[in-house]
């Protein structure tokens, strides 16, 4: 089953709803993206990993990501993984819900917007149900209906507090994530960044990427992408925005810019 519906500018907003019935976990990438996601689990298990924390993954899952969080999931291959999930910017939605997604951005990065089916109240739920109907509209219906839609979900998420799977690991590989995610900009080798956690570099490394499904280089990388993409598109110079998010050199930062986003800084 999939079922998508895709806005691309001046909304970028994205719909879709799908089921492997069997799952491979290796097909679902690790990633972080400058928009938002919110995830409606409705089969599976398995976990989240969002930053520095882990989230179990089970039907009536919800779950919503804020742009940067780099996250992946860990899903059972032993039954069928079906979720309802929208992609959205910022400016995807009316600007008066501005307020209410930053109530979704006041905690730390990974820490959480995670709500269990009894967290949130039916409506939320019966919104989703009726989502797949917008595939039966007419086009000019299609993006009205899927942004209002939207916007009460964010409501009903905002005004509602995340009690369940909250709990940080502390294990390495979390503290580290964190650690990172508050010093984006900063060049500090592997050797220094070992130093400060007092562990050798190997087993820091290791521990990194069990934890996280990635290597610390990768997950720097990759964010800094993002962060430097975001920025590009607001105005900022190519080689400056490189600069803030700790390239010091360009052409490094140029190379890394087309691997992950697909195109040059001069084509954002």
């Amino acid at each position: 089953m999939v079922v998508q519906f895709d806005v691309k500018r001046p909304y970028a907003l994205y719909y879709h709803h799908r089921r492997d019935q069997n799952p491979t976990p290796s097909d679902f990438s690790r990633h972080c993206h400058d928009g938002y996601e919110l995830i409606y689990v409705t089969r599976g298990y398995g976990r989240f990993i969002v930053e520095g924390a882990a989230y179990d993954v089970r039907p009536g899952t919800v779950l919503f990501f804020r742009p940067y969080e780099y996250h992946y999931v860990d899903i059972r291959s032993d039954s069928p993984y079906e979720r309802q999930v929208f992609n959205f910017k910022r400016e995807s939605v009316p600007s008066e819900l501005g307020v209410f997604l930053d109530l979704l951005g006041r905690s730390a990065p990974g820490e959480g917007n995670c709500y269990a089916e009894s967290d949130l109240p039916e409506e939320f739920f019966a919104l989703l149900r009726g989502l797949d109907a917008v595939a039966d509209l007419p086009k000019e219906q299609q993006l009205v209906f899927l942004r209002t839609r939207l916007s009460d979900l964010i409501v009903m998420v905002a005004t509602t507090e995340s009690r369940s799977g909250t709990a940080i690991s502390e294990r390495l590989g979390a503290r580290v994530v964190r650690y990172l995610n508050g010093h984006i900009d900063t060049d500090e080798t592997l050797d220094e960044l070992a130093r400060r956690f007092a562990v050798s570099k190997f087993y820091m490394c290791r521990c990194f990427k069990e934890h996280n499904g990635i290597s610390i280089h990768g997950y720097l990388t990759r964010k800094r992408i993002m962060i430097a993409k975001s920025k590009i598109e607001s105005g900022t110079p190519a080689v400056i925005a490189a600069g803030e998010v700790g390239f010091g050199d360009y052409s490094a930062f140029f190379r890394a810019y087309r691997r992950i986003v697909g195109r040059s800084p001069r084509e954002t």
